[in-house]
């Protein structure tokens, strides 16, 4: 092997350490499997960022799950694919963002997430999924209710 074959051949098996030392999990890899090629994986400093965002801008209990008396408009669903019934646009990008401080937040389009919500779902214990723009929050809860809310954002102009 000459010395440029040589670098790229150890380059490569770099890689796959990296890829190797960065799982997450089976779940985890399942998920992203199944994702749209899109989907992009945050770092884990940005995923924490991206939590905080989160907890300040919706209210959460000492539990752990939002306060829902806190969100103006909200409603239950049984199922992610009751989302297909409401004007959303699918190819909007939310946030997934999972009880685990150790897994990346995954940004995505919303029809992506309707699309494999299973997968997504069993990665962790409660998941979240936020469009900031929007205000809007979706939470899986583990014990199997899905809520949706959307709060106020600013004031319309006048």
């Amino acid at each position: 092997m000459d010395d440029k074959t040589a670098r790229k051949f150890r380059i490569e098996q770099l890689k796959k350490n990296i890829k190797r030392n960065t799982s997450y999990g089976e779940l985890f890899n399942e998920c992203i499997a199944v994702l749209d090629v899109t989907a992009r994986i945050y770092s884990l400093e940005k995923s924490q960022e991206l939590t905080e965002k989160m907890v300040n801008e919706f209210t959460f209990t000492k539990w752990g799950r939002v306060d829902w008396k806190t969100v103006p408009h909200k409603f239950s669903i049984k199922d992610a694919l009751e989302l297909k019934m409401y004007k959303i646009d699918f190819n909007q990008n939310y946030f997934i963002i999972w009880d685990e401080n150790n897994l990346p937040v995954i940004e995505t389009t919303i029809g992506d997430v309707i699309k494999n919500f299973k997968d997504i779902a069993t990665v962790g214990f409660d998941t979240w999924v936020v469009n900031f723009d929007e205000g809007i929050i979706i939470e899986n809860y583990h014990e199997g209710e899905i809520t949706v809310g959307k709060k106020i954002i600013g004031k319309l102009n006048q």
